[in-house]
């Protein structure tokens, strides 16, 4: 688990967003001709694992450029996600990120729920010469360029659209919405904190941005052409959408399908990710049972951002702490993955591809 790991460019920290989803990774990984561990067996061991690097990964640019990387999975509890568990998942956090310093790798992204948890707050790891960045950067930019595709193809006009963005006082909520401040014809902005709410709100209509707000999702829903979900989809119900509104899951996990009320009269793409044209390997190769999409080589932007990032040696702390993610950076970044062929994920949801 500590041995050192040369060569490595990148590496990203995360974990696993259901039961199903580590049962298969967990017995892939076991050796020796073991049986299989039921997943009751495994619940009650999960947790106690340590963070450790489970694979390593190569990944090609379109340049021609070849870097290697590496997973940490932080075997943080699905089931404990919320506030009671804060601090134990803070501790596995951090510790992940003190073996990525200690390997010494170059650019290390936080996945998931991980960069949740530190809210963006990478600073007491910014010294050193291992960089972190908590990937909201581009994992914004495939959102809001997923929409803007996504509308073009259903003849929708962005600029005379309702545009609601659920998580707006979050990072990429945030990031999402200055991008769409000049773009859509009003903005509709939901969060959980009014007070913060309420003072993004001011901001922006002092910029002259159309828009209302509300802590209750349902005020907006009814109004909404297009729908952006920057929040973890838990506990949520959206009723009463417009026919044909244009649905961005941009959670995690991405199971906002759940919470829609009469899901087929949308149409719901799972937002913030791309794709490596010129394709990644793993070793070991446990793609047949962790990987879960019907189009090869896709992954979470906040994992390619790394990629993106190394490919460039623009080894620094690129995305961190919250609200810095301007459209300018959205740009930067999305230009930079273009350059290497890391594109848009085609788009799809848990029916499969559009």
């Amino acid at each position: 688990m500590d041995r050192t790991i040369a060569g490595i460019d990148f590496a990203a920290i995360g974990h696993q967003d259901s039961w199903q989803n580590i049962s298969a990774m967990v017995n892939s990984i076991r050796t020796g001709g073991q049986g299989l561990l039921s997943c009751e067996k495994i619940k009650d061991i999960y947790s106690f694992i340590p963070s450790s690097v489970l694979f390593q990964v190569k990944v090609r640019s379109q340049t021609g450029t070849e870097i290697n990387g590496a997973y940490i999975e932080t075997f943080i509890d699905p089931d404990k996600l919320n506030t009671q568990f804060i601090r134990t998942n803070i501790s596995k956090v951090m510790t992940a990120m003190s073996r990525a310093k200690k390997q010494g790798f170059k650019i290390v992204t936080l996945g998931g729920f991980t960069s949740i948890v530190l809210e963006g707050n990478l600073d007491s790891f910014a010294t050193g010469g291992t960089k972190f960045t908590t990937g909201n950067t581009l994992t914004a930019a495939f959102i809001v360029k997923g929409i803007e595709k996504a509308a073009a193809g259903m003849n929708v006009n962005l600029r005379e659209s309702n545009v609601l963005i659920i998580g707006a006082t979050g990072d990429i909520g945030m990031a999402c919405s200055h991008y769409m401040k000049t773009r859509a014809g009003k903005l509709l902005l939901c969060a959980r904190n009014l007070q913060r709410l309420a003072r993004m709100a001011g901001e922006l209509e002092k910029e002259g941005i159309d828009l209302r707000y509300s802590v209750n999702l349902q005020d907006l829903v009814p109004d909404a052409d297009i729908i952006i979900a920057a929040a973890s989809s838990s506990g949520l119900t959206i009723d009463h959408c417009k026919k044909n509104v244009l649905v961005c899951d941009a959670g995690y996990p991405k199971n906002l399908e759940q919470h829609i009320v009469n899901n087929k009269d949308i149409r719901l793409f799972h937002g913030g990710m791309g794709q490596v044209s010129c394709g990644y390997d793993f070793k070991p190769d446990y793609s047949d049972s962790m990987y879960y999409y019907d189009a090869p080589h896709i992954m979470h932007g906040c994992i390619l951002e790394a990629m993106v990032l190394a490919f460039e040696n623009k080894f620094e702390n690129y995305s961190s702490a919250k609200g810095n993610i301007t459209p300018e950076k959205i740009e930067e970044i999305y230009a930079l993955s273009v350059k290497h062929g890391i594109v848009l994920a085609p788009f799809y949801n848990t029916k499969g591809l559009w």
